[in-house]
């Protein structure tokens, strides 16, 4: 009987997980540092990095729906690129930039810094 309640169980937890995959696309998340980053100039524009100083430069898609943030506060696109412009000034602080695999377009792009 045991057995039994231990498929049902695994049965219903793979069945959870795959639902829950479909609600989530598959993304990759770079994290690079302020200099190896262009930001858009435009809401629907393109966001260019390099995962590495020897790293080829990889060109990829914003929507107006890219969502930027700094410390967990959303922003503008425009307010997002002058605190970009700061953090350049001050040293090296790493930005997160979040790519959809499934559309090929940026997501997310944000910075936590301590």
């Amino acid at each position: 009987m045991d057995m039994i309640k231990t498929a049902i169980f695994s049965l219903l937890l793979m069945m959870s997980a795959a639902a829950f995959a479909d609600n989530y696309p598959p993304t990759r998340t770079y994290e690079v540092l302020v200099r190896e980053v262009r930001l858009p100039t435009a809401e629907n524009g393109t966001i260019t990095v390099r995962e590495c100083r020897r790293c080829d430069y990889e060109t990829h898609r914003v929507t107006a729906r890219t969502v930027y943030a700094f410390n967990g506060k959303t922003m503008s696109l425009e307010d997002f690129r002058e605190v970009v412009e700061n953090l350049r000034l001050e040293g090296h602080h790493a930005v997160n930039v979040r790519r959809d695999i499934e559309t090929d377009t940026i997501s997310k792009v944000f910075i936590y810094t301590q």
